[in-house]
């Protein structure tokens, strides 16, 4: 009877073990999505720029000018891509469409809009102006 309860103990601690460690690593994979989605857009470009080559207030007002203006170039690169991206599956959908049978047209429409729609749900609020500092705060809150 005792060996059960040691068992049971044992094998509660791993089930324990394996869902911690599971939401665990979900949470931190989910973190590490949005700092990578931050990035599209010009401030979140400058700071992990400025993050990454560890740059003090000083250096950031000098760099600021080029930093801000490339940023500025690569946030625009990837709303541009996105509309081609939309365009050309749009295109897609118009030459296949004749191709399927009214069930699979259904189907594919109901897979783009639900695909949209979870595409604005993950979609970050873009911000006009942006303060480093606040930024910093949120991604490094000790």
């Amino acid at each position: 009877m005792k060996t059960l309860k040691i068992i049971a103990a044992v094998l509660s601690l791993i089930g324990i073990g394996f869902v911690a460690g599971f939401f665990t690593h979900r949470y931190v994979a989910v973190q590490q999505i949005h700092r990578v989605a931050e990035m599209r857009f010009a401030p979140g470009f400058e700071e992990h720029l400025y993050h990454i080559i560890d740059a003090d207030p000083e250096q950031q007002k000098q760099l600021h000018p080029i930093v801000h203006r490339y940023a500025g170039l690569i946030a625009e690169n990837h709303i541009e891509s996105r509309a081609k991206r939309k365009t050309l599956i749009d295109s897609m959908h118009q030459e296949i469409k004749p191709l399927l049978s009214a069930e699979q047209a259904l189907k594919l429409d109901e897979f783009s809009r639900h695909f949209r729609e979870q595409m604005r749900k993950r979609r970050p609020p873009r911000e006009k102006k942006h303060d480093h500092d606040s930024l910093r705060e949120k991604r490094n809150p000790d």
